[in-house]
């Protein structure tokens, strides 16, 4: 009994979307607000600039944030100077979903807010990862993790051969659930966090199986390039 009990929980719990995350234990994540209450991920990767999705088209940073029903004393809040989208970026589905963000003024580091470097190795299949936001289209009042298996390509383009290049994917769970972990946790920009670093941005879902990410590590000339000359 004890043991069905420990199973029901647990697969409520991966279906309202992840566990609520260890206050401030991602330092790196930002809360990004657009106009018309939209909302995406995104995360601190120098202290004035911030790598998210290209979909989104935030006007207002939030950093060092655990919940987002009231303002908290480790906020910093900025407004966004500069966008700068990658500029092959058409669709989610076409892959190229990663936009720059340089913010008006710099982060403070601090316990509450931190930068992440990024993952430049490869990370194999069936690796086990994590994703941090608020929800996905209504924001739950305080940050959510969940952990998230990184699928073999050759597994994901079995399934999925129109593969836009530079996508990963990842899944939560066990295979026989059907998990709505990603459906429900995963926001356009979220990081997808391996090995303590960001190894790709949530991009997007398809049903409930997998989650789609932007492989960032294939950017990174570009990221430099744009950072560089900003």
């Amino acid at each position: 009994m004890k043991h069905l009990q420990k199973l029901l929980l647990s697969l409520l719990n991966r279906m309202e979307g992840g566990g609520e995350a260890k206050t401030h234990s991602t330092p790196y994540v930002a809360y990004l607000q657009g106009k018309n209450n939209h909302f995406c991920g995104g995360f601190l990767v120098a202290p004035n600039w911030v790598m998210t999705a290209a979909q989104c088209f935030p006007l207002t940073v939030i950093l060092g944030a655990h919940t987002i029903q009231r303002r908290e004393e480790s906020w910093q809040t900025f407004e966004v100077q500069e966008y700068h989208c990658h500029p092959d970026f058409m669709s989610p589905k076409k892959g190229n979903d990663i936009l720059l963000l340089k913010l008006k003024g710099n982060a403070t580091s601090n316990r509450y807010v931190r930068t992440i470097s990024f993952e430049k190795s490869k990370v194999p299949g069936g690796t086990a990862c994590s994703i941090a936001g608020w929800g996905y289209k209504t924001p739950a009042a305080t940050l959510r993790e969940a952990t998230v298996t990184i699928i073999k390509q050759r597994d994901c383009l079995s399934h999925y051969p129109g593969l836009a290049d530079n996508l990963i994917c990842g899944r939560s769970g066990s295979a026989g659930v059907p998990e709505k972990v990603i459906s429900q946790l995963g926001d356009a920009g979220d990081p997808l966090v391996c090995n303590n670093k960001a190894y790709g941005i949530f991009s997007y879902r398809h049903n409930n199986w997998p989650g789609f990410y932007t492989h960032i590590a294939p950017y990174l000339p570009w990221v430099n390039s744009v950072m560089k000359s900003a």
